[in-house]
């Protein structure tokens, strides 16, 4: 596997899928996020260093917005290529000519990979305000290009039952098909009523608000994630706005979230404070500490990492 980076490029989206968390943002704090863009110049001076020489795939997957709207993203890529490229997008609302562009600077060793989780009857049900007829134009220009091509499928109410249709269209473009549980739906009505199609592991339990000891592996190796604003943290999760302003992260913001911003570190300083963090985490574990955070109980207990994919 390759020592890959996870950067947030942009806020920047045009959907509303319920369980976003940009769509989050706006119904808890009643306000939309903010417009936001990688600076290009901060992230060259973070990753050149010794750690950043080690990294070999950049992952172009946001949080609160699609890599695709980044409005320097063909210029990124050209910057940086001398790393290889994993981009996640909707793929919704892109003339043809932006993927032709963008095919003429990807090559075998990049992949894209579009989240569309139904036909073009259903698709929409969930990636609320998508365009098919775009998303369809994206994926045949990309299947002509050198990167390789997956179609990821993310099971709710209205696909659950149409699997192999979707998997059996999705191949026929060229695609690799993925099939992904979850326990995030945004809207309950989504949820698939086979149980099997549903992912457990990570949900909520009330046992996560308790005290008692628990031991942390911490996946902050995995999940650190160079965010749009600027922001160099250990974990993508976290940025929820219902877990991220509840968290160590933003209440103790002098100590780690403000120093931790590219424009003044480089990645060896960035993942030394990380390792720092992993170490807290795991001493409140160990102390049974109110302040360890539900969420680092729900995703870093022991034995948390779970494959999520479903077999079709």
């Amino acid at each position: 596997m390759k020592k890959q980076l996870h950067l947030e490029l942009t806020t920047r989206c045009n959907l509303e899928c319920p369980a976003c968390p940009r769509t989050q943002f706006r119904e808890i704090l009643k306000k939309p996020i903010p417009k936001q863009d990688l600076d290009m110049d901060h992230f060259e001076r973070f990753i050149n260093c010794d750690s950043g020489s080690e990294i070999e795939q950049l992952l172009l997957c946001g949080d609160y917005g699609d890599p695709i709207y980044y409005p320097k993203l063909k210029e990124f890529i050209e910057r940086f290529r001398h790393k290889t490229f994993s981009i996640s997008t909707a793929g919704s609302h892109r003339p043809r000519k932006f993927w032709e562009d963008l095919n003429s600077v990807l090559t075998e060793e990049d992949e894209i990979t579009f989240g569309i989780d139904g036909m073009e009857d259903t698709n929409h049900l969930y990636r609320r305000n998508s365009n098919w007829q775009s998303i369809m134009e994206a994926v045949d220009v990309i299947s002509q290009g050198p990167a390789k091509l997956k179609w990821q499928t993310i099971i709710f109410s209205f696909n659950h039952d149409k699997l192999p249709e979707i998997k059996k269209f999705a191949e026929s473009k060229g695609a690799e098909f993925i099939a992904l549980k979850t326990h995030r739906y945004g809207d309950e009505s989504l949820r698939p009523p086979v149980g099997d199609m549903v992912e457990t592991y990570y949900m909520f339990e009330s046992e996560f608000l308790n005290n008692d000891v628990i031991e942390i592996e911490p996946l902050c190796d995995l999940a650190k994630i160079v965010t749009a604003d600027g922001h160099f943290l250990p974990c993508d999760w976290i940025r929820n706005p219902r877990t991220f302003y509840k968290s160590d992260l933003w209440k103790e913001r002098d100590y780690w979230y403000n120093k931790l911003k590219i424009s003044d570190i480089n990645l060896d300083q960035g993942l030394t404070r990380v390792d720092e963090w992993k170490q807290l985490v795991i001493k409140k574990g160990v102390e049974g500490s109110p302040r360890l955070d539900h969420l680092c109980k729900m995703r870093c207990r022991k034995g948390c990492y779970q494959d999520q994919r479903y077999e079709v």
